[in-house]
């Protein structure tokens, strides 16, 4: 099901503006259509029964007893984690999608909840999930798909911006970072006005947003703009310790 006819993924990258496609949404997924890949080169999905992650997130809540806005993250990042796996197998990933010609000739449309376990779910599946995850939670969210720079490579990422205690911020499920020493999601605050320009579903609406952090998994320092190609940039921090967010 497209969301008031149009698919949910990248409709603004460095070198082009797509039609028919808005790059934000603030519910819970359930039957929407959303694009893996920007361009011509773009395959839907779908969420699938993701129940189980509910109930995973409760036991993660339970153990783990969270404190500040940061823990819940890190409980979210857990459950997105423990579902879907590593990444040692994104070669495969593909495989679980038919194309739009499979698609029109009867076939159903892959389901992200099939990458359950397979150690093949990126960014689209990871901030689809942290989206209803973040939403059953009682977090106002958004799933955002947009144009990145990663190191100064243009890519299209999807990821996650929420709000917290009249705070904004950016919260990145694929791309980890360090809070108090220990594995966390890429989490960095960002003023309400940018945050309202990315969470925008047009095209013509967005706002840059440009991070440095250490990645624990790859031992360096990454460079990341989120929503790249935007006239207006601002430069965030990632949160790397956290007392009473």
């Amino acid at each position: 099901m497209k969301k008031n006819g149009k698919y949910i993924g990248t409709n603004h990258t460095m070198q082009v503006i797509m039609g028919g496609i808005d790059s934000s949404f603030s519910e819970a997924f359930t039957n929407e259509e959303v694009l893996i890949g920007a361009g011509l080169d773009y395959i839907p999905c779908i969420i699938g029964d993701i129940e189980e992650t509910y109930r995973m997130l409760f036991d993660r809540i339970g153990k783990d007893c969270p404190q500040t806005f940061a823990d819940m993250c890190a409980c979210v990042f857990a459950v997105v984690q423990d579902y879907f796996g590593d990444y040692s197998n994104i070669s495969e990933r593909m495989d679980n999608y038919p194309d739009l010609d499979f698609i029109a000739d009867g076939e159903d449309i892959g389901k992200v909840s099939d990458l359950k376990g397979k150690n093949a779910a990126m960014c689209v599946e990871r901030a689809m999930l942290s989206q209803n995850l973040l939403n059953f939670l009682g977090f106002k969210s958004f799933y955002k798909s947009s144009g990145i720079l990663s190191d100064g490579k243009a890519e299209v990422h999807s990821y996650n911006l929420v709000e917290n205690n009249n705070a904004c911020f950016i919260f990145d499920a694929t791309i980890p970072s360090m809070i108090n020493g220990v594995i966390n999601p890429l989490i960095c605050e960002v003023p309400r006005d940018v945050y309202e320009e990315m969470s925008s579903p047009k095209a013509s609406e967005g706002y840059s947003v440009d991070v440095t952090h250490y990645n624990p998994l790859k031992d360096e320092e990454r460079h990341i703009v989120y929503d790249a190609g935007r006239k207006d940039i601002y430069e965030a921090q990632p949160l790397e310790s956290v007392k009473k967010l």
